[in-house]
C-alpha cells in the first residue's frame, strides 16, 4: 500500500512539474522572437494614449514583431514623471510620448553641451496641443491678453498654473504687462480650485480637465495657448535618442506601422477604443469609461498618421527662444528626424 502511495504522489509530483514547465514555455513562446520596446508616456494611460492602447491590446505591435510596454507618466507620488526627461536619462526607454515639445527644447539647448539631451523629434499623434486656459462664460475673459485686465471690483485675475509652468513671462509680454501685474497662483493637476471658484482661469488641457468642469455643469470658454502668435504646436509628441535611432530603427518603423493602425482603430471604434483604455496593459480598470470615451471623441479631430509639420515646430522652437525661454534654437537636422515616420508609410 506505501508503494502505491509512493507512486501515485511520483506521479503527481511529475504531471505537476510538466504542466509548470509547460506553463513557462508557453509563456515564453508567446515573447520569442519579439523585440522588446519601452514606451514612457508623459501623463497617466488615459483616453490620449488612446491610439497606443488599442495597438497594445488588439496585438498590432506583436503582429509587426514587438513586445511593447506602455509606462504612464505624470503625478506618481510625490514626484511627476517627465516622459522626454525620462527617455534621456534611462536607457531602458525607447520610446516618449510627451504632451508639449516644451521638456524637449529645455533639454537640447542646455548651456552647457555635455549635458544636453541626445534625443530627437521623430513624430507626432496629434497635429496641436490641447493646452491653454479654462474660464468661465460669464468671466469677462475672452482672450489671454484680459488676464492683465481687473475685475469689476478691482482686483486682479487669479491665474492657475502647475508649478512646472514656465510660461509666465511670455504671457505677460503678449498681454503687454509686467509678470508682476498678473496674478499667478500654484495649483494641482485637475480642475478643483476652478470648480471651487478659488481661481479665474485655470492652466489645462481641454481634453482632460474640461471633463470634471462639463460634469459640474459650468458654461466655460477655453482659451489656447496657441492665441500667443507662435505658440502653436503639435501633441502626443513621439521622442526618442539618438541611439535608439541608430541600433532600433526597423522597430521604431513597426511600431510607428502598429500605432497607424490603432490610430485608424480609434477612428472608427470610440468606443472600444475607450474599454481598451481600461486594459491592465494600459490605464486598467480604475479609469472611467465614460470619461475616456468622451476625451477621445473630444481629440479625434486632432489625430495625424504619425508625421509632424516641421514648419510648425521650427516656428515654435523660434518663438520660445524669442519669449526667452531657451538659450538658442538648434537646427532643425539637430532636433527633429521624420524620416522614421515616413518609412513607416511604404
Amino acid at each position: 500500500m506505501k508503494k502505491l502511495t509512493v507512486f501515485i504522489v511520483v506521479i503527481l509530483a511529475l504531471g505537476i512539474g510538466f504542466f509548470l514547465v509547460h506553463k513557462d514555455r508557453s509563456s515564453n513562446i508567446s515573447t520569442s522572437g519579439l523585440q522588446k520596446i519601452n514606451v514612457q508616456a508623459g501623463w497617466i494611460l488615459n483616453g490620449e494614449f488612446a491610439a497606443v492602447c488599442s495597438a497594445l491590446v488588439n496585438g498590432y505591435y506583436r503582429n509587426q514583431g514587438l513586445d511593447v510596454k506602455l509606462m504612464p507618466g505624470g503625478p506618481s507620488g510625490a514626484n511627476f514623471v517627465v516622459a522626454t526627461t525620462a527617455l534621456a536619462q534611462d536607457s531602458s526607454i525607447d520610446i516618449a510620448i510627451d504632451g508639449d515639445l516644451v521638456p524637449f527644447l529645455h533639454g537640447i539647448t542646455k548651456t552647457n553641451p555635455s549635458e544636453r539631451f541626445p534625443i530627437k523629434v521623430i513624430g507626432a499623434l496629434w497635429n496641436k496641443s490641447p493646452y491653454g486656459f479654462i474660464v468661465r462664460r460669464d468671466s469677462g475673459l475672452t482672450s489671454i491678453k484680459d488676464f492683465s485686465k481687473r475685475k469689476p471690483n478691482g482686483q486682479k485675475y487669479i491665474i492657475g498654473v502647475t508649478s512646472d509652468f514656465v510660461l509666465q513671462d511670455a504671457l505677460a509680454s503678449y498681454a503687454g504687462v509686467k509678470v508682476s501685474d498678473l496674478d499667478f497662483v500654484t495649483v494641482g493637476f485637475d480642475a478643483t480650485p476652478f470648480l471651487l471658484g478659488k481661481v479665474d482661469a485655470l492652466a489645462s488641457y481641454w481634453t482632460t480637465q474640461a471633463y470634471d468642469v462639463e460634469k459640474a455643469g459650468i458654461a466655460y470658454n477655453f482659451l489656447p495657448i496657441s492665441e500667443i502668435p507662435g505658440f502653436d504646436q503639435p501633441s502626443q509628441v513621439i521622442i526618442t535618442r539618438d541611439d535608439v535611432i541608430k541600433n532600433k530603427e526597423p522597430q521604431l518603423v513597426a511600431w510607428f506601422k502598429a500605432t497607424k493602425q490603432g490610430i485608424d482603430f480609434v477612428k472608427k471604434n470610440p468606443e472600444e477604443a475607450a474599454g481598451n483604455i481600461l486594459n491592465n496593459s494600459c490605464g486598467g480598470a480604475g479609469l472611467n469609461k465614460d470619461q475616456e470615451l468622451w476625451l477621445i471623441n473630444k481629440s479625434l479631430s486632432l489625430y495625424t498618421d504619425g508625421s509632424f509639420d516641421t514648419i510648425q515646430i521650427e516656428n515654435f522652437a523660434n518663438t520660445f527662444k524669442q519669449w526667452g525661454q531657451i538659450p538658442f534654437v538648434p537646427n532643425l537636422s539637430d532636433y527633429l528626424d521624420p524620416f522614421i515616420v515616413n518609412k513607416s508609410k511604404n
